[in-house]
């Protein structure tokens, strides 16, 4: 399951149980329809609830449908929240493959060390 909530001026997205491409392709899709959404997101991704199994070839695919919903604006600030290694790989190789420079990708093992990255002036 894929939920969503804005806290605090960050989008919140818990992802819990199992979690497949279609769902994450799903829930980019609604993403991208948002409206209104800030010049300067900040994203939080909450990860350590989630069974994911993905491919290289897929995260290459999110990762440019991912960006391909965010050319409309400014800057895009992405902090993932993971535990599990397996998990926290495949957001070490999602963070690594943005190709615009506006967006920035890190992973986290604690949620406010996440939260203070995305309040910062550091990219």
């Amino acid at each position: 399951m894929i939920s969503y909530a804005i806290i605090d001026n960050i989008f919140h997205v818990s992802l819990s149980g199992t979690i497949e491409l279609k769902d994450l392709l799903t829930f980019l899709k609604d993403f991208s329809e948002i409206e209104n959404r800030p010049e300067d997101l900040k994203i939080f991704y909450d990860l350590t609830q989630a069974n994911v199994d993905l491919h290289l070839d897929d995260i290459n695919k999110l990762s440019a449908i991912a960006e391909k919903s965010t050319l409309d604006l400014s800057s895009v600030k992405t902090a993932f929240l993971v535990e599990d290694p397996k998990v926290t790989a495949y957001a070490m190789l999602f963070s690594w493959l943005p190709t615009n420079e506006r967006i920035n990708r890190k992973q986290f093992s604690t949620k406010d060390a996440a939260i203070e990255w995305l309040n910062s002036n550091e990219d």
